[in-house]
């Protein structure tokens, strides 16, 4: 019989090999002693009974260490290659797009960064790595080519929402984002693609419900972005959810199709209601400034005729009392010369032709048109 714990255990073994089925027919009764085994000695144990099985059931496992050298040796070697080819399976390398997380008994011990690491392998220790750089894409109301095997999203179901007035759209887009806490984003969210594609439907349709029809179609798409980034930022981030969001992007805002005919029609006499309105403001800006001209010009007319008459007419009693001046120093003269004057101004616009008063004694009639002389001299001119 060997000597030693698991000598012993093993001769008891071959000598009954199957307590249960003793003469006796008592049941054995459990010994106090194995509940405190350890996980070593359960392992030891193990091995001792894999090897006396196997190898030679009259040798226990502490009787392989007592062979020679040379086997002793060997059977060492064998042992350490066999843990350090185990412990080689716990060097990892973190690309530089990547970080990681190291799990010792499904526990976070810490973040690794990019390049070589080493952790306990598995059982003990776990990584899980994930790129941080990836833009990861999630479509609304719409399928890319690339998602276009999953075909069980109801499509109309995400795209129809109800606006601040109460009007129905038919909207398509897509959000963007990435990892910024890999503990967070594995730990704290069980889906989280499920949880943002939640988040992102929430947000959307609590803002286009702020907003009415008429925006959303036209200029407040813009707004409507940055407005749904911000909230569904506030969501994620109140989730813990560790992933930031890069992008939102509206693709296409329409009424339902079911109306847009319809709507279309609207949109277009309300085009064409804006399209007069403005042709006659420009109508309205063109004649005004030009009829307030006209009235200018017709009163600068007015006072400059009024300025001329006055002048004349303050010429005109200058003049004459100048002339009547002149008339009480010389009357004779001075009614001579507006004798003159005054014929000069009758006969300067009328034909005129001279008779010589000696006609009829010589019976030859003299005639001298001297209008004609003035057409000539100004053809000559």
């Amino acid at each position: 019989m060997n000597s030693g714990p698991w000598g012993n255990w093993n001769a008891q073994q071959q000598q009954n090999p199957n307590p249960e089925n003793n003469n006796s027919g008592q049941e054995k009764k459990p010994d106090n002693n194995s509940n405190k085994e350890g996980f070593f000695d359960k392992l030891k144990r193990k091995i001792n009974t894999f090897i006396s099985d196997n190898f030679n059931s009259n040798k226990s496992f502490k009787d392989y260490f007592k062979q020679d050298n040379g086997q002793k040796s060997l059977f060492g070697l064998i042992i350490l290659g066999i843990i350090l080819l185990w412990l080689s399976f716990g060097i990892y390398k973190v690309n530089s797009n990547e970080n990681a997380i190291v799990l010792y008994f499904g526990k976070y011990y810490k973040t690794a960064t990019p390049g070589l690491n080493y952790h306990i392998p598995f059982p003990f220790g776990k990584v899980i790595k994930k790129s941080v750089t990836t833009v990861n894409t999630e479509e609304f109301g719409f399928m890319s080519q690339d998602n276009r095997s999953n075909k069980k999203r109801n499509l109309e179901a995400e795209s129809l929402m109800l606006t601040g007035d109460e009007n129905i759209v038919d909207i398509e887009f897509q959000i963007q984002w990435q990892i910024a806490d890999i503990k967070d984003y594995s730990f704290n969210i069980e889906q989280p693609n499920q949880t943002i594609r939640k988040s992102a439907e929430s947000a959307m349709r609590e803002i286009i419900a702020r907003t009415p029809i008429a925006s959303a179609l036209s200029d407040g798409k813009s707004k409507i972005e940055l407005e749904t980034k911000v909230l569904l930022q506030e969501i994620l981030d109140s989730y813990k959810s560790g992933v930031r969001v890069v992008l939102v992007q509206l693709r296409r805002v329409d009424p339902p199709a079911q109306v847009i005919d319809a709507f279309r029609d609207v949109q277009t006499a309300k085009a064409d209601k804006e399209k007069e309105i403005n042709e006659a403001q420009a109508y309205a800006n063109d004649i005004i400034p030009r009829a307030r001209g006209a009235a200018s010009k017709v009163k600068e007319d007015a006072q400059a005729y009024a300025q001329e008459i006055i002048a004349n007419s303050e010429g005109e009693a200058e003049r004459f009392v100048a002339v009547h001046k002149q008339y009480s120093k010389a009357k004779q003269v001075t009614k001579k010369r507006i004798y003159i004057e005054t014929m000069e101004k009758v006969y300067r616009d009328m034909d005129k032709i001279l008779i010589d008063n000696n006609t009829n004694k010589s019976g030859i009639m003299t005639y001298l048109p001297i209008n004609d002389f003035k057409k000539s001299d100004k053809k000559n001119d």
